[in-house]
């Protein structure tokens, strides 16, 4: 069953895709430092108990949850069709869904390791959010009968993961932060390395990440943000996405975080978009 977007969504009714509508995941809490430890255990959650937020209050937020693990917040951007965005970034399509993915590629290897959207507006219909696990993504592969060789191959081999114009970044799919946990990508523009040894094998290595985290985002439980609501994302382990929407005014705040945990923070000046990554 697909309902249309001019139906109510709610706790009993389906998602675009068919799948559930389940609003008590990801955790919810409006404490701080519970969000804080949901998003350690399970990669993402939402700070709740405020009836309205704005940008400041969106850095607000921020620096409630990561405290002193900050190491850099730059300024939140607005994420809405017809909005302020990046420069480079194409308009937005509220009618069309948006797969899973990773934030700030633009950046290379030194893309934020955590971000938040803040919901100062929602859509009447539409516009659910989703997660989707990169570590269970990489168990899914694991049980592939292929499965050992495709996840060395994804910690060892570099391939190419930078955005046209942007930061450079040849690196594996697997990539480590400090303290060795998994660094996950996922983005359309992970293609073999220009001197690859094999880049037909490691077409088909990317191939099977990508669909392995398409698979994953069709069965993702959606939740739906409101007015004050604050989704908190761990970038390197967790991709998300959202369903199409119906009102062009629906207005999140995005901010990019830099946190103790980061690989680094980029050079020169930050945004919470692409609008300074340029590679030059």
């Amino acid at each position: 069953m697909v309902h249309r977007l001019d139906e109510p969504s709610g706790p009993s009714v389906p998602n675009a895709r068919g799948g559930p509508v389940e609003p008590d995941r990801p955790l919810r809490s409006p404490d701080p430092r519970e969000v804080r430890r949901a998003v350690a255990r399970d990669g993402v959650a939402v700070m709740s108990g405020r009836d309205e937020i704005d940008s400041q209050g969106a850095i607000d937020v921020a620096h409630e949850v990561f405290g002193e693990a900050i190491r850099r917040i730059p300024p939140p951007a607005e994420v809405r069709a017809g909005g302020v965005r990046d420069k480079t970034a194409d308009a937005i399509d509220e009618t069309m869904p948006l797969p899973p993915h990773t934030d700030g590629f633009a950046y290379g290897d030194r893309y934020p390791d955590h971000f938040l959207l803040a919901c100062e507006r929602s859509s009447p219909y539409g516009g659910e959010s989703f997660a989707v696990d990169g570590h269970a993504v990489l168990d899914r592969i694991a049980s592939r009968p292929d499965g050992a060789a495709l996840l060395e191959r994804m910690s060892s081999v570099a391939i190419e993961q930078t955005e046209p114009g942007m930061r450079s970044s040849l690196d594996p799919l697997v990539g480590r932060a400090p303290g060795g946990r998994p660094m996950l990508r996922r983005f359309p523009f992970q293609v073999p390395a220009a001197d690859s040894a094999d880049p037909a094998e490691d077409a088909r290595m990317i191939a099977v990440w990508h669909e392995a985290v398409s698979a994953a985002g069709e069965e993702a439980p959606r939740f739906r943000l409101e007015p004050g609501d604050v989704v908190v994302f761990d970038n390197y382990r967790m991709m998300h996405g959202r369903e199409p929407y119906t009102d062009p005014d629906r207005l999140m705040w995005r901010v990019w975080i830099w946190t103790d945990e980061a690989l680094g923070i980029p050079d020169g000046r930050l945004h919470s978009d692409s609008r300074y990554a340029g590679a030059t």
